[in-house]
């Protein structure tokens, strides 16, 4: 069975899931306080989890080796958020993380994937891991078991440094369509970037269909023409058209007008 959800209880169980090799989804009930040492374990086929708020107690390993884990799910954010870090300690794949907070305010993170390996320190004796790559520093944007919303947007330079364009159009797109704990000094620069590499981040957004964070882009902007014309340049050249056709509506509920020859340029 690919997808399942708990009945009513408590606590989930150690070991109560490990080596499920079909299941794709976990809903965590309402009411969960604990789920167990290693009760996803080795659950490779998992791709997202569902919770219902952040004060679930996470024992050693529940998430081990969920390697394909790529959505978390947090219904309840305005309270303990702890387990949200403690699953994201055991992973270290790009995962995107939405926090709902209460009826209208949200947020999407975007957890870059990240390196690691582990330093021996022959005289202590000890083991110490070094992460490799902005990723490893987003993981640690907590704070109180709160989300540490100014931290994670400090670092969105580091990761200009670090990361490719896949990773920091996502970044940017929902830090501003979704701008919950978004300070004006964060914002501008996620705005500014914007600005710079404009072309370069459209031509990412389409390539991909992204179509929520192109909407965005052209409803927000104060230079729409210019914009719009931009777009369906890039449109063009990709050989897209339906991406065409979408900005033209777009441009008609605008008010706005083309010419056939744009309506045609393929």
């Amino acid at each position: 069975m690919a997808d399942r959800k708990h009945p009513p209880h408590l606590e989930i169980g150690d070991y109560a899931y490990a080596e499920n090799r079909e299941m794709k989804e976990i809903h965590i009930p309402e009411g969960t306080v604990r789920i167990g040492k290693h009760a996803f374990y080795n659950c490779r086929a998992l791709e997202t989890v569902y919770l219902p708020h952040g004060g679930i107690e996470i024992e050693d390993g529940s998430f081990k080796n969920c390697h394909n884990v790529s959505h978390i799910f947090l219904q309840h954010g305005d309270g303990d958020c702890t387990c949200l870090k403690d699953i994201l300690y055991d992973m270290n794949q790009e995962i995107t993380v939405t926090v709902s907070y209460g009826e209208d305010d949200m947020a999407v993170l975007l957890f870059p994937h990240y390196e690691y390996e582990y330093i021996a320190n022959e005289p202590a004796r000890i083991f110490s891991e070094v992460g490799y790559g902005a990723g490893y520093l987003y993981q640690q944007c907590f704070y109180n078991a709160r989300i540490d919303y100014p931290r994670y947007d400090s670092l969105w330079n580091r990761a200009c440094v670090s990361e490719d364009i896949s990773v920091l159009a996502r970044i940017l797109s929902y830090r501003l369509r979704f701008p919950y704990g978004l300070t004006p000094e964060a914002a501008h620069s996620y705005r500014a970037y914007w600005e710079e590499h404009t072309e370069k981040l459209l031509t990412w957004y389409m390539t991909e269909h992204d179509m929520d964070s192109l909407r965005h882009f052209l409803e927000k902007t104060e230079k729409r023409t210019e914009l719009l014309s931009l777009a369906k340049n890039i449109a063009s050249f990709l050989g897209q058209p339906e991406l065409i056709s979408f900005l033209l509506d777009f441009e008609n509920r605008l008010g706005g007008t083309h010419s056939a020859s744009e309506r045609f340029q393929l």
